[in-house]
C-alpha cells in the first residue's frame, strides 16, 4: 500500500473513530483525501523544481494551467500514486528546463509556436476529453468538457501568441505545457488502441 493511500486511510479512520464521518462513507472520504494529498504533493514538487531552476513564479503558473486543463482533457494516468507523481515530476522538470534552455539559446520562434498551436488544437479537437477508467463521465459531461477544453486551449494559445512579443519565456512555458498535455492524450489513445484502430478503418 502506498504512503498517500495509508495517510488518507488513517485520516478517514480518525474521523470515523471521532464520529465525524459515517462508516459507510469511509471509502469516499479516503478517495477524497488521496486526491487532496496528491494535489498538495504535486504543487510541492512543482515549487521545488521551480526554485531549483530559478523559475518560481512561472512554475506556479505552469502548475495552475496543467492541473486545470488536465481536469478537462484527461489523458494518460499511471496506475499508482508513486508512478503518477514520478511522471509528473519528470514532465514538470522537462517543461520548465526546456523553457529555460530554449530561451537561453534563442531557439524559440514563431514557427515553433505555430506548430505547437496547430498540433495541440488538432489533438484536443480530435480526442478530448479522454475518460479515466476509474472515473467515467456521462455524455453531457463529456460534451461540456470537450467544449470547455477546446475553448481553454484556444485561449491559452492566444495568450501564448500575445506574450511572445513581450514575455517570451512565459509564452514558451504555456506552449510547452499545452504540448505535454496533448502528448499525454495521444499516449492514452495509443495505449487504448483508438488511434491505430481509426487509421486502419480510414
Amino acid at each position: 500500500m502506498e504512503i498517500i493511500t495509508i495517510l488518507a486511510s488513517n485520516i478517514s479512520l480518525f474521523l470515523y473513530k471521532n464520529n465525524i464521518v459515517d462508516r459507510h462513507d469511509l471509502e469516499i472520504y479516503q478517495y477524497g483525501f488521496e486526491m487532496i494529498i496528491s494535489t498538495i504533493l504535486g504543487f510541492i514538487i512543482t515549487l521545488i523544481i521551480g526554485i531549483i531552476l530559478n523559475m518560481s513564479l512561472l512554475s506556479i503558473a505552469y502548475y495552475i494551467i496543467f492541473v486545470f486543463l488536465r481536469q478537462l482533457t484527461g489523458g494518460y494516468h499511471a496506475n499508482t500514486y508513486l508512478k503518477c507523481n514520478t511522471l509528473f515530476a519528470i514532465i514538470t522538470f522537462t517543461t520548465l528546463g526546456t523553457t529555460k534552455l530554449l530561451c537561453k539559446v534563442g531557439k524559440y520562434n514563431m514557427i515553433l509556436l505555430l506548430i505547437i498551436v496547430l498540433f495541440s488544437l488538432f489533438v484536443v479537437l480530435r480526442y478530448a476529453p479522454v475518460e479515466n477508467p476509474n472515473k467515467s463521465l456521462g455524455q453531457k459531461q463529456i460534451k461540456q468538457n470537450r467544449k470547455v477544453s477546446l475553448f481553454s486551449f484556444v485561449f491559452f494559445n492566444l495568450l501564448s501568441f500575445i506574450l511572445y512579443f513581450s514575455m517570451i519565456k512565459a509564452s514558451l512555458l504555456i506552449s510547452l505545457t499545452l504540448l505535454n498535455i496533448t502528448l499525454l492524450i495521444v499516449i492514452s489513445k495509443l495505449k487504448e488502441g483508438d488511434v491505430c484502430d481509426e487509421k486502419e478503418h480510414s
